[in-house]
């Protein structure tokens, strides 16, 4: 991991196979590709030149062109399939109404064939600048998933010690007053009463599933890439029939880069969210549709 921005993706064009529609001119969002004597040619194109999106390739309709460079592979994309439909409003709503937070697991473990399966459908999820910075670190047992907890515990242990009130005070002229409130009365409860559960036996934190996913994502990504890669997981779980939790705690493992090294986490990087995976041990029978803060049509 790690993008380079002065990394540009290669277009190119097979003439033998190209019928001069010009859909990859069209479509191409850096206006690197323009049509010249009914052929699309490759320049410079505006502000990053070609970033590898892979649009050209998904829109011609001969497989005349592939993109190469940034992570891009010219097998990367994807046929659509003529007997799969895609998923009705309805069918999504569904999906989407029918999930819960999952906290209690059975003890069936999570075969191995679908979390590669998550692993294959969350790579889907679209990134604010290809390629993909996103990474996932799997624990496919329970085993494996406490002993990422004990790590994350850690984390937890010092972040209380350093989010004391003095180092509060200190900081609220730089965060601002509504953040180290945030920091006294949620984080740092949250943290200590973690590793206290954890002590006496209880999981509180990861909820002692089967299987457990963790994401990251290096320096020069979105934060938000690795939230939305995590959601496709989390939907490509539901799908599958498994339960899931997201665990939004584990952004403090970001500081520790010992830490970080434990779980094969990059130093540079910083930590996301996680999801717990498992097969649900009670059966929901209603859906909770929530509110938003507001909707304004502007």
């Amino acid at each position: 991991m790690g993008l380079d921005l002065h990394e540009f993706g290669r277009p190119q064009v097979d003439a033998a196979k190209c019928t001069g529609c010009g859909q990859c001119a069209a479509i191409c969002p850096s206006e690197v590709l323009a049509m010249q004597q009914d052929l699309p040619v490759a320049g410079e194109g505006v502000v990053l030149g070609c970033i590898a999106c892979g649009h050209c390739m998904a829109v011609c309709p001969t497989g005349a062109i592939q993109v190469s460079g940034r992570g891009m592979r010219v097998d990367d994309t994807v046929p659509f399939s003529p007997a799969v439909q895609k998923a009705t409003a309805e069918q999504c709503e569904a999906l989407w109404v029918g999930r819960r937070s999952i906290r209690k697991f059975t003890d069936e473990p999570v075969d191995r064939a679908a979390l590669d399966r998550i692993v294959e459908m969350a790579a889907t999820a679209p990134m604010g600048l290809p390629p993909h910075e996103t990474g996932v670190v799997v624990f496919d047992s329970r085993e494996k998933v406490q002993q990422f907890a004990e790590v994350a515990c850690e984390a937890f242990r010092r972040t209380v010690k350093f989010f004391n009130p003095v180092t509060l005070a200190v900081m609220r002229p730089f965060v601002g007053k509504s953040h180290v409130a945030l920091l006294r009365e949620f984080v740092r409860p949250l943290c200590r009463t973690i590793v206290e559960q954890r002590e006496q036996g209880r999981d509180v934190f990861t909820y002692d599933p089967p299987a457990l996913m963790l994401f990251h994502y290096s320096p020069e990504a979105d934060a938000a890439d690795a939230v939305i890669v995590a959601t496709y997981a989390m939907l490509a779980a539901e799908s599958l029939g498994l339960g899931s939790c997201m665990l939004g705690t584990t952004v403090a493992l970001s500081q520790f880069k010992d830490l970080k090294a434990k779980l094969s986490i990059p130093p540079q990087n910083k930590v996301s969210v996680a999801l717990s995976l498992g097969h649900p041990a009670v059966e929901f029978r209603r859906g909770v549709r929530h509110r938003l803060a507001s909707v304004v049509y502007a």
